[in-house]
């Protein structure tokens, strides 16, 4: 965090959105129901795993723009755990056909763990195949602002989350969502952090390499 000493030499710095100003954008009821739509409202299922980290108030409040939408509106609706839908199917295929970035943060929080995995990997195409969109100065001052909440977001999952868990099938499942974290934030601040092990399946990142990682991303936000 900048001194404020400091900021009067630091007017060209973009100017970063506080999590409090963002949260008060967005409608305390709007917020609940994104949490209540992700959640396992049995509380029945996966609780070997740790609970997804919510939205930060800032990615909620440019989906709070986005759900204007019908489409998106719809989605996001059908991914209750009422419609049966655990793989978020009808969701992913909209997110394929529109590259939606919203969306997909979305399903990133899902209760379902290999649903969160594949939001992840469409985040990642998100991001992958962006260089190829055409833009308006405008536009990309918005795709900015989507990279480096989403950059914010992931960066929170690897703090807040446990690097590992103890068990079975869930081990190698929680070791693929985490070695996915760790991509999707390399290839937004086009950087390259390898683990020790085989990322696909395993995550193995000793704690020094992942501090470094941390400070190397927060370095990127700050740029």
């Amino acid at each position: 965090m900048h001194h404020l000493l400091l900021l009067p030499l630091l007017t060209c710095a973009p100017v970063e959105p506080s999590q409090q100003d963002s949260c008060a954008q967005v409608p305390v009821a709007f917020r609940e129901h994104i949490r209540q739509v992700t959640s396992d409202t049995t509380g029945r299922f996966f609780n070997d795993y740790p609970t997804p980290l919510p939205l930060t108030c800032e990615l909620l409040d440019l989906l709070y723009a986005e759900q204007r939408d019908d489409s998106v509106r719809y989605h996001i609706e059908h991914v209750h755990q009422r419609y049966g839908d655990a793989r978020a199917g009808a969701a992913f295929s909209y997110i394929a056909r529109h590259n939606h970035f919203h969306l997909a943060m979305v399903l990133a929080t899902h209760w379902n763990p290999d649903t969160r995995i594949e939001a992840i990997r469409a985040v990642f195409e998100y991001r992958r195949i962006r260089p190829m969109v055409c833009a308006t100065k405008e536009h990309y001052a918005q795709l900015e602002r989507q990279d480096r909440a989403a950059v914010r977001y992931f960066i929170r999952v690897l703090e807040k989350t446990p690097r590992s868990l103890v068990g079975g099938e869930n081990v190698v499942i929680h070791g693929v969502y985490m070695g996915d974290v760790v991509r999707v934030l390399d290839l937004f601040t086009g950087q390259t952090h390898n683990t020790t092990g085989d990322m696909r399946m395993t995550f193995d990142m000793p704690e020094g390499r992942m501090q470094q990682a941390l400070e190397d991303w927060r370095h990127w936000l700050e740029q």
